[in-house]
């Protein structure tokens, strides 16, 4: 019998907006890919980046009408390559977080690297600069913790924020 190390993943599910799910949630991920996978390190970014973008999802979210009371996580790709996991939330009515959350995501992926842009962030921090810089340091952590270029999405009144996570061999090196 033949074992295809380049088979394909997913969870895709709606969630309710509680803070208790981002624990249960991070912990599920960690522990389906470690099932899987044999790299812990990626195993265990995979479930920070998760529980990172669902914490943002229930801080920035609009959860005042119990239509919009749910969030939705997906976690797709294909073994030993890229894996992306998004989180998409309601966006509350004219919120200017939205604005914020493109710009901050604009200036970390102007970055060569996560790497740099968190140094950059700490660096701002350090010298208590009071630049109105977009970026925020939980955004930067994400990225660089995980090792992962960001993405965001504005529509519809939803925000959808994405992280693709290179879990490739040659990532770590």
């Amino acid at each position: 019998m033949s074992i295809d190390n380049d088979f394909g993943f997913s969870i895709d599910m709606t969630v309710r907006n509680e803070w208790r799910n981002v624990d249960l949630l991070r912990t599920s991920v960690q522990n389906c890919f470690t099932a899987v996978f044999a790299d812990v390190d990626g195993c265990h970014a995979i479930a920070m980046v998760t529980g990172e973008l669902l914490e943002n999802a229930l801080k920035y979210g609009d959860w005042v009408s119990g239509d919009r009371a749910m969030f939705r996580l997906r976690v797709q790709g294909r073994a030993s390559q890229i894996v992306e996991v998004s989180v998409q939330n309601p966006l509350k009515e004219g919120e200017a977080h939205a604005t914020t959350l493109l710009k901050a995501v604009e200036w970390i992926n102007s970055f060569p690297k996560p790497e740099a842009a968190y140094r950059a962030r700490m660096l701002q921090i350090a010298q208590n600069d009071e630049d109105t810089s977009p970026s925020r340091l939980g955004l930067v952590r994400i990225a660089f913790e995980g090792n992962c270029r960001l993405a965001a999405t504005v529509k519809d009144g939803t925000v959808t924020v994405s992280a693709a996570l290179d879990l490739t061999p040659a990532a770590g090196a």
